[in-house]
Formats: C-alpha cells, sequence, structure tokens
C-alpha cells in the first residue's frame, strides 16, 4: 500500500511537468531564450550584433544543430525540444538500467530504477535546453564505456568521440575528458596496466575527441582556430576572463559547501555502499561495474569543482553569487543509484552496522552543511535546481492536505527520516523512494508558486505582442525596448528576429534609443517623444508608430 502511494505521488510529479509540454513560448526565459535565438538567428546576429546586442554568447553547436532541425521540421518548436529534452533524460536512465540489469538481475534492477525514475530531475528534462539532452548522451558515454570495457581501445575511440559531441551540448562536458584519464590512471594502477597502453588510450581518447568536435564546428562553417579550441565554450570563457572579485575566495567556498552538502544527502549511501563492497572485494578485482561507476563519480567531481571556478569567478557580478546551481549536478544522482545497483545490493544484504552509521553520519553532515549555507545567504531560486528548492522555503505555507509548514522544515524531517532508515535498514528500495517523492511534492509547490507568478504576465505579453506587430508591421526598421532580459528573449522569439532589441533602465526614454526606428513597441510605463504616436497600449506593452515629419 506504501509503495503504491508513493508511485502515485511520483507520477502525479511527472505529470505536472509533461504538462508543460505545450506552452510555446520559454518558460526559462533567459536560458531556454537564449539557445533558441543563438540557434536559430544565430548567423543574423553575428552578421549584424546591434539587432540584440545583450542576448547571451552561448554557442552549443550540436545542441543548435538540433534545435534547427526541429524546426524545420514541426509547427512547434519549443514543445518538442521540450519532449526531445525529456526523452533523452529517460532514454539514457534506461540505458543504466540495462547496465544494472546485466549486473544485478532484471528484479533487482527495478527496483533501483525506480529510486532514480522518481528524482525529481524533471524540470530540465522537460525544458527546452540542453540539460535533458547532456544528460542522456552522458549516460550514452557511460553505457558504450561499460560495454566496451574488454576492448579498451575501441572504447578510447568511441568515449572520445561521444565526449566531443557532449562538449557541443553543453560545454560543462570537458569534465568527461578529465574523468576519462583519470579513470585509465586508475585502472592502469590496479591492474598494472602496460605504460604503452595507457598512453595509447588517453591518445587515442584525446585524438577522437578532437576530431569530431573540431569536424562539427568546421561542418558549422567556425573558422580554424575557432573550431579547434571547440571546447573552451564561448560563454564560459569570457567569464572565466574576468578579474575576480575580493570575495571571490569566500563566495566559492560557500557554493561548493553548498553544493557538497547536497550532494552528500543524495548520493553519499550509493558512494559509501560501492567503496565498502569493492574493498572488501579487493580493490584489483574491481571489474566494469565497479569502473563504471567510477568514472560517472570522477564526471560529477568534475562538475563540482567546474562549478565552483565558475562561482570564484562570477563573483564579481552581485547577482551570481550565493547561488545553489543544482541544475549542473543534480542528474548525476539517478545515475549513480542505478550504477551501484550491484554494490547497493550487495552492502545492503551484508547488514554492516559500521558502514550504515557511516552513511547515515554523511546525509546528516550534509543536511548540517546545506542548512548553514542556507542561513548564511545561499539563495534557493526554482530556477537554479531541482530537488534542493524543496529546502528553499523557510515560511509556513498551507498545503491541500491541510498541514502548515514550512518546506524547509518538512524537507529538513523528510531528510532526517531517511538517514535513521538507513541507519535501522529500512530496504533501500523503499525509503529512498518515498524520500525522492517527497523532495518532489515541496520543489515542485516551490516551482509552481514561482510559475504562478509570472504566468499571468507572461500570457499578457504573449497576447500583446501578437496585436502590438500586427499594427506596426507595415513600419521598418521596428525596435523593441525593454529593461531586462527576459522581456527582450521572449519579444525577440516571438516577433521572430525582424525586430532590433534595446534596454534602456527604466525611466525617461531617450530618442537615441530609438534611432533610425519607424515603430516601438516599449515594455514598461514609459513614453517616446512627440513624434511617436501611440498606436496600442496593453498592461504590459505599448506600441508606437513615429509620425511623419511636417
Amino acid at each position: 500500500m506504501g509503495q503504491a502511494l508513493v508511485l502515485c505521488a511520483g507520477a502525479g510529479v511527472l505529470l505536472f511537468y509533461v504538462n508543460r509540454l505545450f506552452a510555446e513560448l520559454p518558460l526559462y526565459a533567459a536560458d531556454e531564450g537564449a539557445y533558441l535565438i543563438r540557434a536559430l538567428y544565430g548567423r543574423e546576429l553575428a552578421i549584424d550584433p546591434d539587432r540584440y546586442k545583450t542576448v547571451q554568447p552561448v554557442a552549443n553547436t550540436l545542441y543548435f544543430w538540433l534545435v534547427r532541425w526541429v524546426d524545420a521540421l514541426s509547427l512547434n518548436l519549443v514543445p518538442w525540444m521540450r519532449l526531445i529534452g525529456a526523452a533523452s533524460y529517460f532514454g539514457g536512465l534506461g540505458l543504466l538500467y540495462l547496465i544494472a540489469v546485466k549486473e544485478t538481475g532484471r528484479k533487482v534492477a527495478l527496483g533501483f530504477l525506480l529510486i532514480a525514475a522518481v528524482f525529481p530531475y524533471y524540470r530540465y528534462a522537460f525544458a527546452a535546453m540542453p540539460d535533458g539532452v547532456y544528460a542522456g548522451l552522458l549516460s550514452l558515454i557511460i553505457y558504450v564505456l561499460y560495454r566496451t570495457s574488454s576492448r579498451p581501445l575501441l572504447s578510447a575511440g568511441l568515449v572520445g568521440g561521444l565526449a566531443g559531441g557532449l562538449v557541443l551540448i553543453k560545454p560543462h562536458g570537458v569534465v568527461v575528458v578529465a574523468a576519462y584519464v583519470a579513470l585509465c590512471l586508475v585502472e592502469a594502477l590496479l591492474r598494472r596496466t602496460p605504460l604503452g597502453l595507457l598512453l595509447g588510450r588517453v591518445a587515442l581518447f584525446g585524438l577522437a575527441f578532437m576530431v569530431v568536435g573540431t569536424g562539427i564546428e568546421l561542418i558549422d562553417g567556425q573558422s580554424l582556430g575557432q573550431a579547434v579550441t571547440f571546447f573552451s565554450g564561448t560563454a564560459y570563457a569570457e567569464h572565466l576572463g574576468r578579474e575576480p572579485a575580493a570575495n571571490a575566495v569566500g563566495i566559492a567556498a560557500l557554493s561548493a559547501t553548498a553544493m557538497l552538502s547536497l550532494t552528500a544527502v543524495l548520493v553519499a549511501v550509493p558512494v559509501i555502499a560501492a567503496a565498502v563492497v569493492i574493498h572488501q572485494r579487493g580493490w584489483r578485482r574491481a571489474d566494469a561495474g565497479d569502473l563504471t561507476f567510477l568514472f560517472a563519480a570522477l564526471c560529477l567531481a568534475g562538475t563540482l569543482a567546474m562549478v565552483t571556478i565558475f562561482s570564484f569567478k562570477m563573483a564579481v557580478i552581485e547577482t551570481e553569487t550565493k547561488r545553489l546551481w543544482g541544475r549542473y549536478f543534480e542528474f548525476f544522482v539517478p545515475m549513480l543509484w542505478l550504477l551501484a545497483a550491484r554494490p547497493l545490493s550487495t552492502w545492503e544484504a551484508s547488514g554492516a552496522y559500521k558502514s550504515r552509521v557511516l552513511a547515515a553520519g554523511a546525509i546528516l553532515v550534509g543536511l548540517a552543511g546545506l542548512l548553514g549555507v542556507l542561513a548564511l545567504g545561499v539563495q534557493l531560486n526554482p530556477w537554479d535546481g531541482t530537488a534542493v528548492t524543496a529546502f528553499a522555503s523557510p515560511d509556513v505555507m498551507p498545503f491541500l492536505f491541510g498541514y502548515p509548514g514550512g518546506s524547509r522544515v518538512l524537507a529538513t524531517l523528510a531528510t532526517l527520516g531517511v538517514a535513521l532508515a538507513t541507519l535501522m535498514a529500512v530496504p533501500l528500495r523503499r525509503a529512498w523512494p518515498a524520500y525522492f517523492v517527497a523532495l518532489g511534492l515541496l520543489s515542485t509547490k516551490a516551482d509552481d508558486a514561482w510559475v504562478g507568478e509570472i504566468a499571468t504576465q507572461r500570457q499578457a505579453i504573449e497576447h500583446e505582442l501578437h496585436v502590438a506587430s500586427a499594427l506596426t508591421s507595415h513600419t521598418i526598421p521596428a525596435v523593441v525596448i525593454i529593461d531586462n532580459g527576459n522581456q527582450g528573449h521572449v519579444a525577440f522569439l516571438r516577433l521572430r528576429g525582424k525586430v532590433i532589441v534595446r534596454t534602456e533602465p527604466l525611466g525617461p526614454l531617450p530618442e537615441s534609443a530609438l534611432l533610425d526606428a519607424q515603430s516601438a513597441i516599449v515594455f514598461g510605463d514609459r513614453t517616446p517623444g512627440p513624434q511617436w504616436r501611440k498606436v496600442f497600449s496593453g498592461r504590459e506593452i505599448a506600441a508606437y508608430i513615429r509620425e511623419p515629419a511636417q
């Protein structure tokens, strides 16, 4: 009965995000909008960057190809991109499930598939962003690594080539390079691999990585100089080139503590179980399943290091500090639970009390660290994370079943409960699905509250842009005046890139912002000069046409 309720609640959370498939405009306007604009209009903006100067310089070439193909083949780009992201994410979990089946058998693997499936990463799986596709392709890399473990040179070539593609889905894919090299070193030490084979594997991996990445960039029309540096990531390279702020070390330390604390809460059990079981068996007897798990864990560690460096460099921008970017690494949680299916089942059957104390203690230390960084001002924005936003609100809020309580309080109680269940040897396949569903319900409530605040405004903007565009379409060029990037992204996409977007702070509107324009769509309550005639006035925007000179 309890498992049935957990499944129903988990399905409810999933269906909440399935419902988001159908909205035509981006929900995460800043990020979704930037990817779509650069994919659809990147070449035009490269020729004439003044059309929209402030759109982020993302350069995810392979993902952009996907966006353009879908746009050419469908009538509803954004819903299809969300669907593709979700299919990639769940397809990736399906590949890891096949590894678990081979390692433990179908019955045991199904229990761990349930744990992975109810982990609420859905917010970014069902988004028109590369996150779902990235997680799916990373899962494919892990699957290929596992299946080709007995043929190291073939494995190096395939994994290297796929990693080259992964970087062009999201620049974070460079962590695979570090993880693979580290894995080769570990395997060489454990199995006393000849130095020549080790160097050959690394060289073949690097060659395949560079050939695929550079080849994709050259096909896309990039210069050779840009193509060979495809792994640098335009936007991230720009941020990493900044001079660090005076408080950058403290900000980075806070960010690292927050991420490590959350990681301890969510994956301490599979990591400790895998380490204990491999140690008992003997590290030199580590097999393909063990090394595959280690590779995924190294990818997670590399991602945490990368985000820490990013937060160090971004400390100079006040709005980018003290944020927990769970979306960059939370998808590793279901991966590690699935990949650790065999050691987890062995660890659970052994009844080792000391290691259960260690696992429960790690969860509690992680919880204490998370609550500590929240007390120090780290923000949990609904657009930055998934499961972790269950801890977002300390405020009292009424729930549908009538219990008033802050989501942070309830998430803390749930975490204490799963730590106790781990200590008391409650079956993992009962305790952890219930815990992840609890986080899913709480984080989804926070997400729904945020979306509810912007949904009405977005609907009004969409309708008003349609009307304003119809009234000004005969006047070219047209300019859109915004005061934040979300407005600009939505307007540029809705008006199919046929406008010039200029950012002006709220207040009087200078004539220079309207230079050479014959019509203007203006966000906010501000009016251009007397030579402009208002043709539309809505709740969010107004439209103007320049009067002919007398």
